[in-house]
């Protein structure tokens, strides 16, 4: 039976991540799902003197089948070009439509709880498609300054469909599979299944999938015909007996995808799990090139379920294609009743869904944003209703089907103990997908903490600006938390985001008061070059160690093994001797603490106890030779080597060679006196200096925030130094047993880059 699970994981996809850019909701998903479920509709209406200002023509305002409405972002002319190395003359020329997929395509990887610009070697795929670039014809093009400035090649790298996925793949580094997809309609969710593919076939191990649509103001409203695509008053009313018609939208939608076994494995929230697609083409079984093919529909359907050995009637909802049209709603559901039958038995009945009702037709992005809204159904564990339904369209017979329109949002009840859905999508051209999905199973790997410690909490940003901002949405976030969730999200937010020159972090203690956020700075390479310094002074109070030794396993071993060695000596030495091995021992502990997250001294000063702490951690001797040494015992058997780092003494004497190789030398440090801490004059010059005692103390050009412990003290000093550029990847001891979960993204400062329509351009076509 487990072998029979194992295989069928093989064959399922995860849903890790996603990214919206929506009418409505913009890039927030809490909010995309509260306009699902309370049927808000996104449609608006634009005044005559707006559509002149934008260049519509009288005589198409002036038309009486003219419908002046449309769902539009609120920042369709804004980009975020200095995020991803664009200057302002390149991000004007570049085709809206793939600025805003590249924003969503780092916001989906960020909300997969993986950073936006790829380490090298990697394998993820992107599968993207954009609608027809309307701003290139009317905006650009008329703009001759700019057309001529930018040149032919310019023009063409800027607003070509070709370049939507390898613009993608180049500015995050993905060095997978990138695919630019256009079947119309079903863009999207043809790059779904592409994706799929190429993750089965393991081709990629990561997939990105989705597209984006988005006109420019000229094109705002429609021209409606009776029996024809668009609406006569700008609204959707999908299966209902009054359709007449869509409207269009602008928006975008990308998922991240992994095979399921590898998302298991990995610890990644599992939002939902595809268990099958499929995509053809009608070829000539239809009325014509545009009309939709009911039989290349079903077929499309009954082959995903197919390739997921789904039963249908193991299907709660089915979200359409739905375009509310006299013509298409009634083939479409034709199409499910042929692969669904008539009957189902006890099982409940199957919904309807369709985005359409509150958004209107996403062209090439309908399919991608489909399988979003589904996801969020499905954890919410709610049907969500179809915008403006009253009374179903006669010539859908659902009453000689398994299906129903939902009015409201009604409980998803589990059919066989889980939850399932269907996604449609369908091109004019004729190539129909489909993709079923499962609710995702219960996390085998919870993650949670049983004994929740402080965290840090690290964010970068491109400008100073956007890290403050970052800082506060992760402060606010941390107030929604539980306790037990800190250490996934500390993992993700260090190991998930890119790292960007304005940094800043949080320490968080649990049942601690919130302390005020500091203010961000500037890393360099030029810090990052110089390092940190160590200055190992061995003095301070010992039990000042003890939380850091109940709560951190490694240094807690460091400790005990100091105390282990000495115990092997003998067991008469005098508390004196105690002291001096506990001093040694918990400065090699503190250090080792850094090294673990990804600090590494350029230089070691150190006095006394920290002396030969210094020495143990640039490798002139062991650990338990330090411990021979502070116990004064015969050093019969040491060996001593050159540094591997740099040593001085206290006052910025460096130890010599010779020195280093003495163990007279070494013993003696126990004996001499110790002085307070001044910054030491040395040839590596590090940036940042820690004073390490019996505590970490930074002296990082700024004053430390306070804090309760010396565990958090040593977590504020790493954190001081993420600030300056110092520090590497941490041990992968911390990573053990966490989990990517959705924590705050990056908040884009888009800036207005848009051409305005030139006054001699006088004519426009809708």
């Amino acid at each position: 039976m487990a072998d029979q699970q194992d295989d069928l994981d093989q064959d399922r996809i995860a849903i890790v991540g996603m990214g919206i850019r929506l009418p409505g909701a913009g890039r927030d998903l809490d909010r995309f799902w509260h306009n699902i479920e309370n049927g808000v509709e996104a449609m608006s209406f634009f005044s005559r003197e707006e559509l002149s200002s934008w260049g519509v023509p009288d005589e198409v305002i002036d038309h009486p089948n003219f419908v002046p409405a449309r769902s539009v972002l609120d920042d369709y002319d804004r980009f975020d070009g200095h995020l991803f190395g664009y200057s302002p003359q390149d991000s004007v020329l570049m085709d809206p439509q793939q600025r805003v997929l590249l924003e969503c395509a780092w916001g989906a990887l960020e909300h997969a709880g993986y950073p936006p610009i790829a380490p090298d070697g990697n394998r993820i795929a992107i599968h993207v498609g954009t609608g027809l670039n309307v701003y290139l014809l009317d905006i650009l093009w008329p703009n001759t300054r700019a057309v001529k400035s930018a040149g032919g090649l310019g023009i063409l790298i800027s607003s070509d469909k070709d370049f939507a996925a390898t613009r993608i793949a180049y500015k995050l580094n993905l060095q997978g599979t990138a695919f630019s997809v256009q079947t119309a309609c079903s863009t999207s969710l043809v790059a779904v299944h592409l994706a799929v593919q190429s993750l089965l076939t393991y081709e990629a191990d990561i997939a990105l999938a989705g597209a984006a649509s988005v006109g420019p103001p000229t094109r705002r409203g429609h021209f409606h015909e009776p029996g024809g695509i668009f609406s006569p008053d700008g609204r959707c009313r999908t299966f209902d007996n009054s359709a007449a018609g869509t409207v269009d939208a602008d928006g975008a939608g990308i998922v991240v995808l992994k095979r399921y076994a590898d998302a298991v494995r990995d610890n990644d929230t599992i939002h939902a799990v595809i268990v099958g697609t499929a995509a053809i083409n009608d070829g000539a079984r239809k009325a014509g090139f545009t009309a939709p093919g009911p039989a290349g529909q079903a077929t499309a359907i009954r082959a995903a379920q197919a390739v997921g050995g789904i039963d249908p009637d193991t299907i709660g909802l089915v979200e359409t294609h739905g375009t509310g049209t006299v013509l298409g709603d009634p083939i479409e559901v034709s199409a499910l009743r042929e692969v669904f039958g008539a009957d189902r038995g006890d099982k409940p009945a199957c919904a309807l869904g369709a985005l359409k009702s509150i958004m209107g037709h996403l062209d090439t992005a309908a399919g991608v944003v489909g399988v979003i809204k589904t996801v969020l159904a499905m954890k919410h564990r709610t049907i969500p209703p179809v915008a403006r339904f009253t009374e179903a369209n006669p010539a859908l017979e659902l009453d000689k089907s398994v299906f129903y329109v939902p009015k409201t949002a009604v409980e998803w009840p589990e059919i066989d103990g889980t939850r399932r859905a269907g996604v449609s999508s369908f091109g004019i051209g004729g190539t129909n997908t489909h993709v079923v999905l499962e609710q995702a199973p219960p996390n085998p790997n919870p993650g949670k903490q049983a004994r929740p410690i402080s965290e840090l909490l690290l964010v970068s940003a491109k400008t100073e600006p956007v890290a403050t901002e970052s800082l506060a949405r992760v402060d606010e976030h941390l107030r929604r938390v539980e306790p037990e969730e800190l250490a996934d999200l500390a993992f993700t937010l260090r190991t998930g985001r890119a790292e960007l020159p304005w940094r800043g972090y949080v320490v968080r203690t649990p049942d601690e008061d919130f302390k005020p956020l500091r203010p961000v700075r500037k890393s360099s390479a030029q810090n990052a070059e110089r390092g940190v310094g160590y200055f190992l002074t061995g003095v301070g109070r010992l039990p000042g160690s003890a939380h850091t030794y109940n709560v951190d396993p490694s240094f807690r071993e460091i400790i005990d093994q100091g105390y282990a060695d000495l115990r092997g000596l003998g067991d008469d030495f005098d508390l004196e001797t105690r002291e001096r091995v506990g001093r040694f021992s918990v400065a090699v502990a503190w250090v080792d603490a850094l090294r673990r997250r990804g600090v590494h001294p350029v230089v070691l000063v150190g006095q006394g106890a920290g002396a030969v702490a210094a020495a143990c951690v640039a490798g002139v001797l062991s650990f338990s030779d330090g411990v021979r040494l502070a116990a004064r015992h015969p050093a019969t058997g040491i060996v001593l080597a050159p540094p591997e780092t740099a040593l001085y003494t206290a006052d910025g004497t460096p130890v010599t060679d010779d020195e280093a190789t003495d163990i007279a030398y070494w013993a003696a440090r126990f004996d001499e006196p110790t002085v307070d801490f001044a910054v030491p004059t040395t040839v590596q010059d590090p940036a940042a200096w820690l004073e390490i005692g019996t505590q970490v103390a930074p002296h990082a050009g700024v004053d430390a925030p306070a804090m309760s412990n010396g565990y958090d003290r040593l977590l504020s000093s790493v954190g001081l130094l993420w600030e300056l550029g110092i520090g590497g990847p941490w041990d992968p001891v911390f990573d053990h047993g966490r989990r990517r979960v959705p924590a705050p993204g990056y908040p884009f400062a888009p800036t207005r880059h848009y051409l305005d329509i030139p006054a001699t351009a006088k004519e426009r076509h809708l």
